[in-house]
Formats: structure tokens, sequence, C-alpha cells
């Protein structure tokens, strides 16, 4: 629950929601595989490396896909499955929408626009909605785009007091033959004798979400986004020849609970883009000892990267639906989830996922 003596005001509640992960084409069947932990990750052969390299792909989504189209291929469906809950939503004037589109980093602004376009597309046949969004921000940004997203529309929030809706699309691959070939020989991809690697992966997701002046405005057993908070660290934390340092993300967590006005002992669960490397594993551990474990024993972990591969942009935005889907068909009771992102980089974000009360 809530620290009653400091809520959040205003808060972004959880509308509606669509997703494309290498396990499900839909949120429905996400959660289905997640429940069974399903695996389809693939192995693929490149030139001039003597073992295969493992991919979680959008196979039968993307197929041949390169560039733009690959990530409109998949950012399609994502947002034709969340638009569905735009016909509910109150749009009455003076209600304006506000949308976010996150795109990899390394996409060149021409196809930002491409895809932009699409966006516009895709919700043109909703004309109420449309009459009242009036801006759109593209973010170009890594593993914590969605969080750098949701502060972008808190931020909007403050400035705007008729700003009512906000819809986040997000979209990312690493399965590209141009990103694999460049991956692989950087030595970032994990395979026999690079245990640190990652599987790279390939998503979208879109998010609907509705202001609320506290959680218990939410219907009962849905979940709000608490503003998140960030940190970076001093120098890049993989590869790296230092000891990675634990601080960064603890300052990333403790944000993110004040944010919320929470304590770590009102979390249920953690998520986090764990991918069994050991840089990551001695990140989580010094921060989570230090911030989370001080105040309450061990508590359930999500790692959706162990079967979906790291998808980078759009990693936050499935990082969020996931527990609120498997609580909605009553898989897994949740009350409140610390979730962070880190970056190799260096860049680190975290928030909390709050389910209303009953």
């Amino acid at each position: 629950m809530t620290n009653p003596q400091t809520p959040p005001s205003p808060l972004l509640g959880m509308h509606s929601g669509g997703m494309v992960t290498a396990i499900g084409n839909s949120m429905a069947q996400t959660a289905s595989s997640w429940i069974t932990q399903v695996r389809r990750m693939r192995r693929i052969q490149l030139d001039g490396f003597a073992d295969p390299f493992t991919i979680a792909d959008c196979e039968t989504v993307t197929n041949d896909l390169t560039g733009p189209d690959r990530l409109i291929a998949l950012l399609a469906s994502a947002v034709t499955e969340a638009a569905v809950g735009l016909a509910s939503l109150k749009l009455d004037k003076p209600t304006e929408c506000l949308e976010i589109l996150v795109l990899p980093s390394w996409l060149q602004q021409e196809s930002c626009d491409q895809i932009s376009d699409r966006l516009t597309e895709w919700l043109r046949p909703f004309e109420a909605w449309n009459a009242c969004a009036t801006q759109r921000n593209i973010l170009r940004a890594g593993a914590t785009g969605s969080w750098a997203a949701l502060e972008y529309a808190y931020r909007a929030m403050e400035k705007n007091p008729n700003l009512q809706h906000v819809m986040i699309a997000a979209a990312d691959t690493f399965c590209g033959p141009a990103f694999l070939r460049h991956a692989a020989e950087a030595n970032w991809l994990m395979r026999p004798g690079n245990s640190q690697g990652y599987v790279p992966g390939e998503a979208a997701a879109c998010l609907l979400l509705s202001r609320v002046k506290n959680i218990r405005e939410i219907p009962a057993d849905g979940f709000g986004l608490h503003r998140p908070a960030f940190a970076k660290a001093s120098e890049p934390l993989w590869p790296s020849a230092n000891h990675p340092d634990g601080a960064p993300l603890g300052t990333a967590l403790t944000g993110a609970l004040q944010n919320a006005g929470m304590q770590a002992m009102h979390i249920s669960h953690l998520e986090s883009d764990m991918d069994g490397s050991d840089w990551r594993a001695q990140i989580e551990s010094s921060a989570l000892n230090r911030v989370v474990f001080t105040e309450t024993t061990a508590l359930p972990q999500w790692r959706p990267t162990n079967l979906l591969g790291q998808t980078g942009a759009a990693s936050g935005l499935l990082g969020w639906l996931l527990p609120a889907v498997l609580h909605a068909r009553h898989i897994e009771p949740i009350n409140s989830v610390l979730n962070w992102s880190v970056e190799p980089t260096g860049e680190i974000a975290a928030c909390v996922l709050e389910r209303s009360p009953k």
C-alpha cells in the first residue's frame, strides 16, 4: 500500500495495452507462453563464426524485413491491440492527449518520421482521439526509453492541466542482420566462451494511460505507474575492466520508491532486465541488499529477458504490461512491482507499478 502521508498526485493509470514478443503476438499469447515458460529462441549461424548465436526474434512477424520496416511490422499489431481501449475513454473537450513514440537510438530521423506516419494511419479511425491528440513526441533511446517517455508524460501533465490521456508506443530490434553482424564482431552476444554476452531480442508494445488524482481513482485491480527515477554511472558498466558499481542502481531504486510514497516493505514483486550475466548480478545484488532487503525478505523477481531476450526501447512497456495481465487473469496476485533497467553504458531507470486497492 502507498504511504498515506505522501500520496503521489497526479498519477497515470494503465488503461489498455498491446504487445508483440518472441513468445506471442498479443498480450494474451505472451502471457500464456510466460506461464508455461515457453522458449522460442533459435540459433543462427553467421559467416566467420564457428559457433551459432542464440536470438529471440519475432520470426513470424518480421520475416526478412530490415530497418524501419521491421519495426513497423512489430509495432502495427501492438498499437492495434492497445487502441481497442480508446473507445472507452472520456474525450470531451478540453481534454488533451499526448502520444510518445519510443524508437531505437540507432534509427535515423527520416526513419523515425516514416514510423510516425504509420502510427498516424493506424490511429486515423479513432476520430475522438485524433481530435484531442495535440502533441506527438518521438524519443530515440535504449533500454531506459520507456521510463524516459513516462517521465516526459509526467512533466507534460505538470504543465498542462487539460492533458488527460497518454499513449506510449515503443519498438526495438537487435535481430536485424546488420546489427547482429556488428554485435557479434564486437563480442557482445552470448555464445560459448562469452557468458557475459546477451541474447538479442525484438519486441513492440503500446500502453494507454489516463490521468487520475491518486491510486484509489483507478478501478479495483487496475494499475498505476508512479513517476520514474533515474541515475547514471560514472563509467560504462559493461564491457569494463572495473568491478561494476551497484550504487547508481541503488539511487534509482530509492528514487522510485520515494516517488511512489513507498518503502521497500510495500513492494510485493521485483522485475528487471537480468539476463544471467555476472555484471548485472553484481549490480543487482549490491543495490537490492542496500535498498530493499534491509527492510524485507527476498521477493519474487521476474526476469522477462530470460524468454524475450534483450528488447531495448520496448522493455519497460513489456515489463509494466506483463504483471498487469498476469494479475487480471488471476494467475498471480500482485500488489506492487519495483522494476528497473540498466544500460551497459551506465544509464539506469526505475519505477513502481502499483495495484489499486479493492
